[in-house]
């Protein structure tokens, strides 16, 4: 393979004929190549001679088969090599490909960096919120366990209290101490309800169905969820028509592994209580 590279180039003005542009000639000396070609440069017909300097280059056999190709359009009749006047010849761009294992090393040192500089700057570390430790809680790889239990603790805190009674003031029946609640609700408590944790974030309804319809009928199915994200916050709530459904639910599905985690099954406490 020839690589060819322009050492100068000369243009000298001069008037177009009747016949039309001369043809582009080339001059070989050496390792120096010539070629003499005519444009039209503002509205004059200017004569350019450029000068190359060849070096010879091994090339892998399908780009030196290429090189044979027959051309076609404006350079069907051109000689081997580029024609400057219908072609250019960019700069070589050579792709690199990173491997995963670099780029996941590249972002670890991106956190380390990122780390070291907020505690050089005094401005603290990272504190995960679910086991204190020095990375983000999104990161930490005990979210799917004690995760859980904070998401319960955080909701119980934000759960929202009744305001103090004012003497003489009207209490519905459902909220009065030791009042009978309204039939929706005695019914809930009295249907016998488990409460299964430590449940994936991708689990859904259809799940739990088919992980706890054959003990017995299902009458209520609870998911836990985020009301932003929609993904499961790891625990739910499994309502039986029969108690011994439930009871048998129970005994077989504490402990028991479910996909990567280990579930809890325990009896639901009463809405109240």
């Amino acid at each position: 393979s020839v690589r060819e590279a322009v050492v100068s180039t000369q243009s000298t003005g001069m008037d177009e004929t009747e016949f039309g542009y001369p043809p582009q000639q080339e001059i070989v000396e050496g390792d120096i190549k010539k070629t003499i070609s005519y444009e039209d440069r503002d509205e004059k017909v200017v004569k350019v001679t450029r000068f190359y300097k060849l070096t010879k280059l091994k090339v892998p056999k399908p780009i030196a088969d290429r090189k044979k190709w027959a051309k076609f359009g404006d350079c069907a009749t051109d000689g081997p090599g580029i024609n400057p006047a219908n072609s250019m010849v960019g700069d070589d761009v050579f792709l690199t490909l990173a491997t995963k294992k670099e780029q996941q090393e590249k972002k670890d040192d991106d956190v380390a960096e990122k780390m070291a500089k907020m505690k050089a700057s005094g401005q603290g570390m990272v504190a995960c919120r679910i086991c204190k430790g020095p990375h983000w809680t999104k990161e930490c790889p005990y979210k799917d366990t004690l995760g859980v239990a904070l998401d319960v603790q955080q909701e119980e805190a934000n759960a929202v209290k009744p305001p103090p009674r004012t003497p003489g003031a009207y209490v519905p029946p459902s909220i009065r101490k030791g009042e009978p609640q309204d039939s929706q609700t005695r019914q809930r408590d009295e249907n016998p309800t488990i409460r299964v944790s430590n449940l994936a974030e991708e689990t859904s309804e259809k799940d739990l169905q088919d992980l706890f319809k054959p003990f017995g009928p299902v009458s209520r199915i609870y998911l836990a969820k985020d009301k932003n994200t929609g993904i499961s916050k790891g625990f739910a709530y499994i309502t039986y028509n029969r108690r011994e459904s439930a009871e048998s639910a129970l005994s077989t599905l504490h402990r028991y592994k479910y996909g990567h985690l280990i579930l809890q099954v325990e009896w639901a406490k009463p809405s109240g209580s």
